[in-house]
């Protein structure tokens, strides 16, 4: 019996022995677990993580951004993983806000003169390109990016041809037009009876062939029209015509005064000037 009780004894001790081996082992083996740490995050916020947004971040953890605000860009990767080492495979994102760098090697003219202001989302440039190169637009635009559109400038095709000068809003060219220009020529364009020809920046009088397109703005301002039937509804008339209808060129004057019986009744000049096609009239009652 006390054989027995002896190897009962001694298994019972071996049996609490690997027992507290076991426990020890499993605590030092979640003292050791492997985590990555969360980061900074600037302008960036976790989208999404498998299997969470939350630490602990175990290896074989994904994490996914994005910016916080429309008007930033992000610089860096958008996903990173916990490694088994306990480090990420990307440190976080930062979204930072958008700026055009100088346009180099865009064969655009000047640099520092024209882009030295504000380079940021949504800025607009006017710029020229290199000799032997055109521009796309008059001006070009900070986007996300970068400058629009792309290339500033193209080169030039010595052999684009332009068809026919087109046909623009009350106005024609003063010599019959060709059905073929080479890249340079002109054409001058005259406004109809009544209407002015703009002549400040950037409208002129002439469109220039360059490269196979038609290049310039040409734009007539419109007179201004006096009729009989307004003047009466106004209790006007004209203070030194009888015409019971009056074309007024852009910029010029008219001088009205108030029908007979009538006073001004409101606070308006009753010499007025025509503004491409508009004019305040005053009025009598």
């Amino acid at each position: 019996m006390n054989t027995s009780f002896g190897k009962q004894l001694k298994m019972k001790y071996c049996e609490i022995f690997l027992f507290l081996l076991l426990l020890i082992m499993d605590i030092s083996t979640n003292s050791q677990e492997v985590t990555c740490e969360g980061e900074q995050l600037i302008n960036v916020d976790i989208l999404t993580g498998h299997p969470g947004t939350a630490p602990p971040y175990k290896p074989g953890h994904v994490l996914v951004f994005r910016c916080t605000d429309v008007n930033v860009k992000m610089q860096g990767q958008r996903t990173t993983e916990c490694l088994s080492n306990g480090k990420w495979d990307h440190p976080y994102p930062k979204c930072e806000e958008i700026r055009c760098n100088v346009p180099r090697d865009q064969h655009v003219s000047r640099l520092q003169q024209y882009f030295r202001e504000d380079m940021k989302l949504g800025a607009k440039q006017y710029y020229d390109c290199e000799s032997g190169y055109r521009k796309m637009v008059e001006e070009a635009t900070c986007t996300r990016d970068g400058w629009t559109p792309k290339p500033l400038c193209a080169e030039m095709t010595v052999s684009a041809k332009c068809g026919p000068p087109p046909q623009l809003n009350n106005a024609d060219t003063i010599d019959m037009p060709k059905k073929e220009y080479d890249t340079g020529e002109r054409v001058e364009y005259i406004c109809f009876s009544k209407y002015t020809l703009n002549l400040q920046h950037p409208f002129t009088k002439y469109l220039t062939c360059q490269q196979g397109e038609w290049r310039g703005s040409v734009k007539c301002l419109e007179p201004c029209t006096v009729t009989k039937e307004i003047m009466d509804e106004k209790g006007i008339d004209l203070a030194y015509a009888n015409d019971q209808k009056m074309f007024v060129p852009h910029n010029d004057h008219i001088t009205f005064r108030c029908q007979r019986g009538k006073f001004q009744s409101i606070d308006i000049s009753l010499r007025q000037k025509c503004n491409d096609g508009m004019m305040t009239l005053p009025e009598c009652v």
